[in-house]
């Protein structure tokens, strides 16, 4: 807007400009606000058609990962011991079968 001398800001017919400028902007129907109130009005049923995740979906997603890769992990690490384990009795079990063809 064109700048106003500072004794003009105050006056009244200033006040009644910005007035109806707002008043006008708030009656004409725009883009934006009608896409607000669709969303508002039908924001749920927009989350479930497109399956759109909400943040504490998210959050209890991103919780339910890490819970699995930890529980992953320890599945790991106890497949390393008993394949550990799993050898050594093999390896028994072929010195029992060599001493059993010895006699």
């Amino acid at each position: 807007m064109y700048p106003v001398k500072p004794k003009y800001r105050d006056s009244p017919y200033m006040r009644d400009i910005y007035e109806f400028t707002h008043a006008v902007e708030r009656r004409i129907p725009t883009f934006t606000r009608t896409l607000d109130r669709y969303f508002d009005a039908h924001f749920e049923g927009i989350i479930a058609e497109w399956q759109l995740l909400t943040e504490h979906g998210l959050r209890d997603l991103e919780n339910r990962l890490e819970n699995v890769t930890v529980e992953i992990n320890k599945l790991y690490s106890e497949k390393s011991v008993l394949e550990k384990r799993a050898s050594a009795l093999e390896a028994e079990v072929t010195a029992l079968e060599k001493g059993g063809e010895a006699e």
